[in-house]
Formats: C-alpha cells, structure tokens, sequence
C-alpha cells in the first residue's frame, strides 16, 4: 500500500472511532406556540418596588397551555406552553381580597421598560438568563425561551370568568403570538 492510502485509511479509522465516543443525541422536538392558556394564577406581591420609590402595587400572571401546568411540589410538568406576565403596575389593591377582578382590573395593559399605571414589564434576556415577561414552550426533552418585546392584553369580565385576549412580539420568532384565557383565575399573595 502507498503512504497516500495509509493515510486516507487512518483518517477514515480516526473520524469512525472519534464519532463512536460521543453518545448520539435526540433532537429536542417542540410543539408549536399555544394560544389558548387554560390554566394557571395571578400572584400579588403588593407594594414590591416602595423602596425604589415606585408607588403602584405589582402582580403577575402565570399562564399554562392545556398539557403543562404546576404539580402539587409547585414544579412545572407536562408539554406545552407557559405564558408569564410579570411586573404588572396597578393600583393599590385590596390585600384581603381573591378575586382576580379586585387586582387585574377591567383595561388594557402595555408592555414597557418603565413602571408606568397599566403597563407590564418586557422581557429581559441577561446573556440567557431571563426575566421580565416571556414565553416558555415546554417540549418532551427540552424547552425554549421567547422574551416579549412588545406585547398588549385586554382584560374583562364575565362575571368572576377573567376574559384575557392579547399579542405579543417575541424575540427570536418573526410572527405575532395571539393568546387568549377565559376561566376563573385563582390569586396566590405573595408579598414579602
């Protein structure tokens, strides 16, 4: 044999076993983006930023896609798409109360960067780390992470039923993500 064909068979002897060490990997499969949330709870933190000087009380909305929720643990399980609200300025609430119309009243909410009456915080990507408002779509082997970037939501009631219709630009995917709630929505305090 020539040295030309040693070569090319130790090459091809290397590039089989170096391919041989490394386990094969499944591809992380999604679903796509739900728009319909039927589950999930409005936390109130209550005057959270009083000390930055930030006059309004704070709450959330936690929001799941049928297939994913929170177990009794508070640990999320399940496949599907998680919608989180946060930093929503309202007016000082009633602590007492638990009804979701007491807190999140009838309106429509914005997001910003800045605390401002009606308006909801965007979402905040630290070098993948996340915070703010954003999109979790949960998978069967992974999960991905869609920050919202611009986003509004319209709040009414029918009854004690929260009707939430709303959009939201996310970063990373070039269409518009629609959602839309309509349940009671339980109310979880969480002042500190």
């Amino acid at each position: 044999m020539s040295r030309k064909h040693l070569h090319i068979i130790f090459s091809a002897m290397l590039l089989v076993s170096l391919t041989g060490c490394y386990p094969q990997r499944t591809p992380i499969t999604y679903q796509t983006l739900d728009s319909v949330l039927t589950s999930g709870q409005l936390e109130y933190y209550g005057a959270f930023y009083e000390a930055e000087g930030i006059n309004y009380d704070v709450i959330s909305l936690d929001l799941y896609s049928k297939g994913l929720g929170l177990n009794e643990e508070g640990m999320m399980e399940g496949v599907g798409t998680n919608l989180y609200i946060s930093d929503i300025f309202i007016s000082t609430a009633t602590p007492s109360a638990s009804k979701t119309s007491d807190y999140l009243i009838e309106d429509t909410y914005y997001s910003d960067s800045v605390a401002e009456l009606s308006h909801f915080l965007r979402g905040l990507d630290y070098d993948g780390n996340y915070g703010g408002s954003y999109v979790l779509l949960m998978g069967e082997s992974g999960y991905k992470v869609y920050p919202v970037t611009e986003g509004e939501m319209t709040v009414t009631y029918v009854d004690d039923t929260l009707v939430l219709d709303g959009q939201a630009s996310l970063k990373g995917l070039k269409q518009t993500y629609p959602f839309h709630y309509r349940d009671i929505l339980p109310v979880i305090h969480r002042e500190r």
